[in-house]
């Protein structure tokens, strides 16, 4: 098992948490309560939003949440984050999303 201190550790985590504020950047109307983290989804990463410290944020009609949603999924896709997005409150998944 690889130290914590290992620098392959460390340079992957840094670059992780640097692409996710970078993705915060490409979508500053997302709440900054609203959680953002990779996640093992199968065989594949997804990006979760967990919104659970703001449920109001998803609360909106339909077409807005489809722009939001398409907006948030290319942003993830363009820093290779992750080709799928799932929406969480907590543990409950609200919605899940991907390129096809």
């Amino acid at each position: 098992m690889a130290s914590q201190k290992s620098p392959i550790n460390n340079t992957s985590l840094e670059l992780e948490l640097e692409a996710i504020r970078r993705f915060r950047c490409l979508v500053p109307f997302l709440d900054p309560e609203c959680q953002v983290f990779r996640q093992l989804n199968g065989c594949s990463t997804v990006l979760c939003l967990d919104f659970t410290a703001c449920p109001q944020d998803l609360k909106m009609n339909q077409k807005e949440w489809q722009e939001v949603s398409e907006l948030l999924l290319y942003s993830s896709h363009y820093l290779s984050l992750a080709n799928s997005l799932m929406f969480k409150v907590g543990k409950r998944i609200i919605s899940e999303i991907s390129f096809t």
